[in-house]
């Protein structure tokens, strides 16, 4: 991670109490993020035509919104899958759309699942 985006951590005595106060410049992250969302294809954005690449790149989350998170029980890092969901509520989430870096619904990754998009096979 880069300076510019590193989370910097200040700790002071107030009134017999420790204050700990998180910050982050998100400015760069989000940036980044508006930018490839704008260049996202438009056309089928869940059909990637290539199934040997089940996943792509769907959100750049800067490190003080997923300590956020953890504070309110979400922890995007956990495989349970009622987890996994409130984390993917969060990315379809209207205000949370700065985090997103491609158009569509986050929805869990079914092999099983046509995405409905071929590539014809070569002769």
């Amino acid at each position: 991670m880069s300076d510019e985006t590193a989370v910097s951590t200040e700790i002071k005595a107030s009134n017999g109490e420790l204050v700990i106060k998180r910050t982050q410049d998100t400015e760069p992250i989000l940036e980044l993020n508006g930018r490839e969302m704008n260049e996202a294809p438009t056309w089928r954005p869940y059909a990637s035509g290539k199934k040997d690449v089940p996943m792509r790149k769907v959100a750049e989350i800067p490190l003080i919104v997923v300590e956020q998170w953890l504070k309110e029980g979400i922890n995007i890092f956990s495989p349970d899958p009622d987890m996994q969901k409130k984390f993917r509520q969060k990315l379809n989430d209207p205000n949370y759309r700065y985090l997103r870096t491609y158009p569509g619904k986050v929805r869990l990754h079914d092999p099983n699942r046509s995405s409905g998009f071929s590539i014809p096979e070569e002769k």
